[in-house]
């Protein structure tokens, strides 16, 4: 799929507007807000709570770079893939097929949406729990770049899965319905919430095999104290293997995303589009 720099243009401009017309939707808002002051609240009831053998580290400190991974996943994968439905039922992905170089403005435009929203969130996260908490952010500038390489790493990581997914299921409530499941499922077994430690030995190599894992323990590498390091597997951040992981689930769905796109894109026509449509008028 080549993208001439008009469509790159078009895409980043369509990606912005998107967004913008996001932050002036009232239940686009509250989903932003709502979502956030739950993460926040849950931090700050447990400000207090120590968790066993990690020299002292709260459940508010572990959980919130595990919210800052959750929010990429989230939204990179989950979001997209279900925008990306949404749009296909609706006839957008077809019209956008009709133009010269859409589908080419159509990827950027969501990506840039995409990752424009993660961005979002991240601050209206971080600002709140660090007024009202203690000791969230202990690494300084270097911690904030080390944060901001996971962002995009994370970004290159799970918007083309968002993509790849969006383009294997037909319409929203196939992503809603199975994607919460696999969501919630790997949100279980990642590690991002609570020390992975806690889980049985045989789960570990399973765990190891999902970007939010990686993801998770690259953030509390790059926000919590040094001596956290005992809650997670080996006693190591192991740095260089998380970047190496996120690096190949980057360079995995860049290579298949496109795949799927094309295949998507050839099979798009006015009638299947006229069939969703009808079919989601029945379930109505």
């Amino acid at each position: 799929m080549t993208m001439p720099s008009t469509a790159v243009r078009a895409g980043v401009r369509r990606g912005l507007i998107e967004f913008r017309k996001s932050l002036r939707a009232p239940e686009d808002l509250t989903y932003f807000l709502f979502g956030t002051a739950v993460f926040v609240f849950f931090m700050y009831i447990n400000r207090d709570n120590e968790l066993r053998g990690t020299g002292g580290l709260t459940s508010a400190s572990f959980m919130f770079p595990g919210v800052l991974a959750f929010i990429i996943i989230f939204a990179g994968a989950f979001g997209l893939a279900t925008q990306v439905t949404t749009e296909r039922e609706d006839g957008t992905l077809l019209r956008m097929k009709s133009l010269p170089h859409g589908m080419a403005g159509y990827v950027v435009g969501q990506a840039t949406r995409t990752s424009v929203e993660v961005l979002f969130n991240i601050v209206i996260l971080t600002v709140p729990a660090m007024i009202l908490l203690d000791s969230l952010w202990l690494n300084g500038p270097a911690g904030a770049l080390h944060v901001a390489a996971l962002v995009v790493l994370g970004l290159l990581a799970c918007i083309p899965l968002g993509f790849a997914i969006g383009s294997v299921f037909k319409n929203p409530r196939a992503v809603s319905g199975w994607g919460l499941v696999v969501v919630s499922g790997l949100v279980a077994v990642s590690g991002i919430f609570f020390p992975v430690v806690a889980l049985p030995e045989w789960a570990h190599g399973l765990i190891q095999l999902t970007p939010l894992y990686w993801l998770g323990l690259g953030m509390r590498e790059a926000t919590l104290p040094d001596g956290a390091v005992v809650a997670e597997l080996g006693e190591s951040w192991r740095t260089l293997e998380t970047f190496g992981a996120l690096g190949a689930w980057a360079v995995a769905g860049l290579l298949l995303a496109p795949v799927l796109l094309r295949r998507m894109a050839r099979r798009e026509s006015g009638s299947s589009v006229a069939q969703r449509q009808q079919e989601a008028l029945q379930r109505v």
